[in-house]
Order: C-alpha cells, then structure tokens, then sequence
C-alpha cells in the first residue's frame, strides 16, 4: 500500500473541514470572511494531525498572513523535521464561491519534504494534455518544445498524433486579456476554445479525468501555484504537463532568477520529484465533484484523494468518513 494514500485518509480531513467552515458565506460576496474561515479551520485541523510538516505555499509571507503562511510548521510532531512539505489552498475560487457560482474547492498537496520547489507567488505559463499519444510525444521531448511552438503548431502535434482534427479540438483558456494570441490562434486554426473565468484546477481534473470528453487540453498563463497542483495531477494521471515561470513583476523575476527557475520550462517529474497526496474537496460542485450538502443539522461533503495507486472518491458526514470508492469518470 502506498503510504501516502493512508496519510491522504487523514489529510483529507483538512480539507474537508475548511469546506464545511464557509458554507455560512456561501453567494454572500464576502470574500475575506469566506477566506479567514476556510483558513482557520485547515489549519486547526491539520496542527491536531500526528505528523510534522511545513507549508510551503500558503496564504502569503508569515508577515502578510497569520495562518498557514510558508514556513508556518504545523502538526503535532512539528518540533522534529518537517517530513511533509504542503502546497495549500483552503478555498480555490474565491470569486465564484462569493458568487454563489461552481467550481470552488479545498485543496491540499502533501509531499515528502524537499521534493516540491519553493516558487515565486507569480504566474506560469503551462500546458495540460491528457494521456495521449500526443502527451507521449511531448514527453518524450524537451518541455519547451511544449510551450514555445505556439497554439497553431501545438494544435497540429495534437492531430497528428492523436489522429483528430483540429476543427474537432477544444481548447481550454482563462478569458484574461494576455491569453488574446492563444484564443485568435487557436480559433483560426479552426479549434473551439472554452473561456473559463476561473477554476484551473476543476478544468484540469475534467480533462485528466475525462481523456476523450468535451476538452482536448488546457494552455495559457495561470497562477504558479495551481501549476504545482496541476503537475502533480499529470504525474499520477500519466497526464503531460509543462511550465515555465513568467513573472509579472521584477521582484517575482529577481527571485526567479535566485531559485534558478527563470526561463527554465519543465515536466512535471521536475515540478513534483516524488510521489505525495492530493486532496480536493468540492465546496460549490462542479461536473466530477458535488459541493457541500446539508443532510439535516448537518453537512456531507465529497472528496477525491490522487494518489500513485489512483483517484479515490471519499464523503464525510460531519467530518466522519461514510463512503470510500475508487472514482469513476
């Protein structure tokens, strides 16, 4: 049994928690109420579970965040060395939570300490196929031949190995004005592409999940820190996936340079170097997670575990495991 899958079972609680925790500010437009409980409660959590670990990407510099800031150490065993490295994210999609829209969700990444680099809190360029002959070709090649043919060329990669047409493509982007050459490219090329506001995670899940569904793969500029969430999920998946920093500041550059990521565009073996956990609880559902429900007095929430064994679907009733299932897409 991998090991990780049992520390995933208690982790998962975390996240499961810090969903129940917000539900009160659910379409209420009340981002950092919504964000503070969803906060407080993964980390109450996780300072009660018997193991040592530290947060690498949290909510900010311990100066700018009072809970679950990098290099906060948490866990009972917290005085040793840390043997678990988080990535963490207690409410992902904060607008749409506020909104009362889909797509929000808990997330917490576990892995063996050192084996996740420390990033700068900027942007990567990424892309995201499923697994595929195409995601085999591009894995079989330097990452950068990934990224910098640009969306015309890669679209054509894509059909040529996986024996489609272009035309038959749908290309996933944030509707941000930098991803203007992606969407032109792409739809001039005589692909469809589907604008997503937010949610980069929930799309990426579809589409690892879901290798012949609705989306071919997902490309453009998104947060660096749910690149690190998206490696991890090719990795398990035999998904590919590819990043490269691209700063949006020359503070963020500056430390780019310093951690010796700047113009290094890289796999996901060289993003996630060992196998961990992830946990995604769904908050406000989405098309492979339901969002919290009331059963009662009380609350029931669904939760997948990736592992290297697989992808697990697990619901909780007020924190208490009822139901554990290999998940089925």
């Amino acid at each position: 049994m991998n090991p990780f899958h049992a520390k995933g079972l208690s982790l998962v609680l975390a996240t499961d928690a810090a969903s129940r925790a917000v539900m009160r500010w659910s379409g209420k437009d009340k981002k950092h109420e919504a964000d503070h409980d969803a906060v407080e409660a993964m980390r109450v959590s996780l300072d009660s579970m018997p193991m040592a670990m530290r947060v690498l990407i949290g909510e900010g510099e311990k100066d700018q965040a009072p809970m679950l800031f990098a290099g906060e150490r948490l866990g009972t065993g917290k005085t040793g060395d840390p043997e678990l490295d988080l990535v963490v994210d207690p409410l992902e999609c904060t607008t749409n939570f506020s909104r009362g829209l889909h797509d929000s969700m808990s997330v917490l990444l576990a892995a063996p300490s050192g084996s996740i680099p420390a990033i700068p809190g900027t942007y990567m360029t990424q892309i995201l196929l499923p697994p595929s002959p195409a995601a085999d070709y591009f894995a079989s090649r330097p990452a950068a031949d990934s990224i910098d043919p640009g969306i015309k060329n890669i679209l054509g990669i894509v059909s040529k190995h996986n024996g489609i047409n272009v035309s038959d493509m749908l290309v996933v982007v944030q509707d941000r004005p930098r991803h203007a050459e992606i969407i032109h490219g792409a739809r001039s090329a005589g692909a469809g592409v589907a604008l997503i506001e937010s949610g980069s995670i929930s799309a990426a899940a579809e589409i690892l999940l879901r290798p012949n569904g609705r989306w071919t793969l997902l490309h453009g500029t998104y947060g660096a820190p749910e690149g690190l969430i998206l490696a991890y999920m090719a990795r398990v998946t035999g998904g590919y996936f590819a990043g490269r920093i691209s700063p949006h500041h020359p503070l963020f550059a500056e430390q780019a340079r310093e951690l010796g990521l700047d113009d290094q565009t890289l796999p996901a073996s060289e993003w996630i170097v060992a196998d961990g956990c992830l946990c995604l609880t769904g908050i406000h559902g989405n098309t492979f997670l339901r969002g919290v429900m009331r059963k009662g007095q009380g609350l029931v929430t669904e939760s997948l575990l990736w592992t290297a064994d697989g992808v697990e679907k697990i619901v909780h009733e007020n924190g208490v495991q009822m139901q554990r299932a290999d998940a089925v897409f």
